[in-house]
C-alpha cells in the first residue's frame, strides 16, 4: 500500500515538471491560451495532459495489489484512472513535502 503511494507521490512529482515544460513550450508556441479558451478542453486539459504522459510513458498496472481500472474499461479505463491518480496525487504531494520540511525545520 504504501509503496503505490509513493509511486504515485513521485509520478505527481514528474508530471508536474513535464507539465511545466510543456506550458512554457506551448506558451512560447502561442498555443497555450488558445487550448485553455476551447470550451472542454481548457477546464479539463491537465487530466488531458496526464492521460497523455499514462499512455506514452506506458505508467500503470502498478503490480502491487492495486488496481486503477475504471468501469472495466480494459486498458482505456486502467490508462484514464492512472491519470486521474496522478491529478489526484499532485496536492498530496505538496502537502506531504510542506510536512516534512515543517518537521525538518524543528
Amino acid at each position: 500500500m504504501m509503496s503505490t503511494i509513493l509511486t504515485l507521490i513521485v509520478l505527481g512529482m514528474v508530471f508536474q515538471g513535464v507539465l511545466a515544460v510543456l506550458n512554457s513550450i506551448l506558451d512560447t508556441v502561442g498555443v497555450g491560451s488558445m487550448l485553455g479558451s476551447i470550451p472542454v478542453v481548457g477546464s479539463n486539459l491537465n487530466l488531458i495532459w496526464a492521460y497523455l504522459f499514462v499512455v506514452l510513458s506506458e505508467v500503470g498496472g502498478f503490480g502491487y495489489g492495486a488496481s486503477t481500472e475504471i468501469l472495466g474499461m480494459g486498458d482505456f479505463g486502467s490508462d484514464i484512472g492512472t491519470a486521474l491518480a496522478i491529478c489526484a496525487f499532485v496536492p498530496v504531494k505538496d502537502a506531504a513535502l510542506s510536512a516534512l520540511s515543517k518537521g525538518v525545520a524543528r
